[in-house]
């Protein structure tokens, strides 16, 4: 990682030299996690579509259960809980036949007529440009985007981690914190893959409950180790299984400068009473996992609770024969736009 080329480029996607290549300044979405009530699901024609769509429903289930559970709280204790206040329509599904290279006329209109709608969106790569330019000429702001791949050889040994790649690679590029999905795609995927690596690009590093909350701090992850970077504290590495040197190789970080541990508390409100937690519910796959993160990133249900700029987890477990899971090799990009 080259702090100096990340800043940089980070300074052209919300300065004047961006507008000057000729994007319009509403790119980026400036919203907060709590403001959407309306949600749709906007499905490319893809082959990830059903397990993508089974992982939103997941989410917004979490969320109907996460609601009662705050309203039920709220009525014990005298007063409204920040979950039971909010209320998350189900989300309205469009799926595209014929994909986005043949219906983009379709999705223009449906971007342009559906206003105050949070969109998830899946598609494969080739159409994730053509999105990109629909949303814009919609007026639409980008919240997340996704990239997400597996690969059937990722882990198949070495005789350095230099020459591993994780099988599962997703990077996001979001807002902000608030909006974060590497902690709930992290928390799926590391009960069942050998290896794998979430890196997170947040635009701007500060997040709306932590100038809200700053008493908050970071919650340990469990099953991973956390550090930042030392001089740098918006850039944050969570390791599991492999030292923060190879977890820097793995993502194409530089190992360079030093990786200090980051003291974790447990998240707590001015009156000292913790968040209620939704149950879980079981996932059956990595891109369903995708779907659920993706969602729940929408809803701002694991938003990031402290302010960061970048940030990766990597797993990986011990180099040796592992049973190779029975999964088709997949590409695929996924989107949370407001319109």
């Amino acid at each position: 990682m080259d702090v100096r080329r990340r800043n940089l480029m980070k300074g052209l996607v919300t300065g004047g030299t961006l507008l000057a290549l000729g994007i319009p300044p509403r790119v980026f979405a400036s919203t907060t996690a709590g403001s959407a009530r309306k949600f749709g699901l906007l499905l490319g024609n893809t082959p990830v579509d059903a397990a993508f769509a089974a992982g939103v429903r997941t989410a917004y289930a979490l969320s109907s259960n996460a609601r009662l559970n705050g309203v039920a709280e709220s009525e014990a204790t005298g007063r409204a809980g920040s979950i039971g206040k909010a209320w998350f329509s189900p989300p309205r599904v469009i799926k595209l036949k014929g994909g986005l290279l043949t219906e983009y006329e379709v999705v223009g209109k449906l971007l342009e007529g559906a206003r105050g709608v949070r969109w998830i969106a899946v598609m494969d790569d080739g159409s994730a440009a053509v999105f990109m330019e629909l949303m814009r000429n919609a007026g639409a702001g980008l919240i997340l985007r996704g990239s997400h791949a597996f690969s059937r050889h990722g882990a198949s040994g070495g005789s350095s981690f230099s020459q591993e790649v994780p099988e599962l690679r997703h990077v996001w590029t979001a807002v902000s914190p608030e909006f974060s999905a590497g902690d709930a795609l992290a928390e799926k995927l590391l009960p069942g893959y050998n290896s794998f690596s979430i890196v997170e690009d947040f635009l701007s590093s500060e997040h709306f409950a932590a100038r809200m909350y700053p008493r908050r701090l970071n919650k340990p992850k469990p099953g991973f180790l956390s550090y930042r970077l030392d001089g740098f504290d918006d850039i944050h590495l969570y390791c599991s299984g492999l030292s923060a040197a190879d977890g820097c190789e793995s993502v194409g970080w530089s190992k360079a400068g030093t990786w200090v541990p980051l003291k974790g508390q447990e998240l707590e409100s001015d009156e000292g009473s913790t968040r209620p937690r939704p149950a879980q519910m079981q996932l059956t796959g990595w891109i369903e996992s995708v779907g659920y993160a993706a969602m729940t990133a929408a809803m701002g249900l694991h938003s990031y609770q402290i302010p960061c700029s970048q940030r990766a987890f990597v797993h990986q477990l011990p180099l040796g024969p592992h049973p190779r899971r029975n999964v088709r090799t997949e590409r695929f990009a996924s989107f949370v736009i407001e319109t």
